[in-house]
């Protein structure tokens, strides 16, 4: 949805010492915060999914300065990464889900002129999706640190297509029940859903 990632010229870029250093500055000067809670989608077509908070593990974010982000209901496409680059390693569109949720919150946020709203603009919310991304890059489950992956992503985020979209996108939330029939698969962050063949629908719960 608002991750509007277009990264072929930062993916292509070689890693010698002087972009190395220039990444590295850019990750140094990213803060952390304390990440917690449950990821919970629902499937609807391909790249298009509910976001739905856990009751008892909401995702939620505090920054440094103790700032508290927790996104609500909401359409989601992960990152919205071009699929040219889906094959390079940490560019999934549900590599760094938190990250990616808690983006797309801000923009509905702004959109549908949710209370808080004013608090944030594009650069702030680019910034904080940096932040959890470094947070998790700080967990070695999560793949270790990538510095050209922050700051690439982080550089998508404030993009012209980026600001067009903060600027002029319109609201839009999910309607109807809260919950779904069938079974629920569970699945970690970094694996593939699998098909409900009982249910049109999938419901997928990323833990971490």
């Amino acid at each position: 949805m608002a991750l509007k990632v277009w990264l072929a010229a930062a993916a292509a870029l070689s890693m010698t010492s002087c972009t190395n250093w220039f990444f590295g500055r850019f990750y140094d000067a990213t803060d952390t915060g304390e990440l917690k809670g449950k990821i919970i989608v629902e499937w609807l077509d391909p790249d298009r999914f509910i976001f739905e908070p856990d009751p008892n593990e909401p995702l939620t974010f505090r920054r440094k300065d103790n700032e508290v982000i927790q996104p609500q209901r909401m359409y989601t496409d992960g990152g919205s990464i071009p699929p040219a680059l889906r094959a390079i390693k940490s560019y999934s569109p549900w590599g760094y889900a938190p990250a990616f949720i808690v983006h797309d919150w801000l923009f509905v946020m702004k959109q549908c002129k949710i209370p808080g709203f004013e608090k944030y603009d594009l650069e702030k919310a680019a910034t904080i999706m940096a932040e959890i991304m470094k947070t998790l890059m700080k967990d070695p489950r999560f793949g270790g640190e990538n510095k050209l992956a922050l700051y690439s992503m982080h550089e998508g985020v404030v993009s012209k297509t980026a600001r067009d979209y903060w600027d002029n996108g319109s609201c839009d939330t999910p309607t109807g029940p809260r919950s779904m029939a069938g079974p629920t698969e569970a699945r970690s962050a970094r694996s593939m859903p699998r098909a409900d063949t009982a249910n049109t629908r999938l419901r997928v719960e990323f833990s971490f």
